[in-house]
């Protein structure tokens, strides 16, 4: 790329940031604005923090005066100003930053489907290795529901719910035990994928945007799944304590189905029964 070239588009990112950050407003990113607040939208250091990165260089990034910017800290970004996905693609190439290619869909065959039914009324879902979130069966469509924000792409994924969707937390009673659990899970898995592309973005993302992930994934810490038992807490239903075990998909190692259950005709059963009626 020619110089004139490259500083076009620097200035032409950094426009189109500024332009961004104006169109979202304090309430949108979950700030109180103060009383003597003048700014319409964000602020710098809002967005600046909101990304994971410094003031100064995110100002300088503005000022067309930053070369090369990761792709994470460019998917941070889109995050914090609440991009679409056709601003995300737009902010990818002012970058000069490939947009990538969307993953296949997993395929769910018929069986698992008809395994997430019939375990009903309690709540089974189907993930891939790195933790996706690829079906589910009714009940946890319920809980789906609740959600002020429901989830798509790739913040459909159970670690990232764990640590951005302030619902995760408050349905956890021991959230922070259970963070750690999952991430030694994960770390656990991370041998076994190194060099996948998937895989290493989502920890990317993890670590750039949550620094209680970043602390827990630096321990190292890791875990085999071991059946036990959750507690969750839900506003209509009240505290419930749950079993859960996991059924690996012979014909495809990607996958397996997560159940949650409760014994017959325990309280926790009849919560389930009356979440499936909802």
């Amino acid at each position: 790329m020619s110089a004139p070239t490259a500083d076009a588009r620097r200035r032409e990112l950094g426009d189109f940031l500024r332009s961004r950050r104006g169109r979202v407003t304090p309430r949108e990113a979950g700030i109180v604005p103060g009383p003597r607040r003048r700014t319409p939208g964000l602020r710098r250091e809002e967005v600046a923090a909101a990304a994971g990165v410094s003031l100064t260089w995110y100002t300088w990034l503005e000022q067309g005066r930053v070369n090369g910017v990761s792709r994470q800290v460019l998917d941070s970004l889109a995050r914090a100003l609440r991009l679409g996905d056709a601003e995300h693609r737009h902010l990818l190439e002012l970058a000069g930053e490939p947009a990538a290619e969307p993953p296949a869909p997993a395929t769910v065959t018929r069986e698992v489907r008809d395994l997430l039914a019939m375990v009903e009324p309690n709540l089974a879902h189907v993930v891939t290795r790195r933790f996706d979130l690829v079906a589910w069966n009714a009940p946890v469509d319920a809980l789906l529901r609740t959600m002020p924000e429901r989830p798509s792409g790739e913040d459909l994924n159970v670690v990232w719910l764990m640590f951005h969707s302030t619902w995760m937390r408050e349905r956890f009673v021991d959230w922070e035990a259970e963070a750690r659990w999952l991430t030694a899970l994960l770390r656990n898995e991370a041998g076994r994928q190194v060099g996948n592309p998937g895989f290493e973005r989502l920890v990317a993302r993890l670590t750039a945007t949550s620094p209680q992930f970043r602390a827990f994934w630096e321990s190292h810490d890791i875990t085999p799944f071991t059946p036990s038992e959750r507690r969750f807490r839900h506003p209509d239903l009240g505290e419930v304590t749950l079993r859960y075990m996991k059924i690996n998909i012979e014909n495809d190692p990607d996958q397996s189905v997560l159940v949650h259950y409760a014994p017959p005709g325990s309280p926790a059963a009849e919560a389930l029964a009356r979440l499936s009626r909802a």
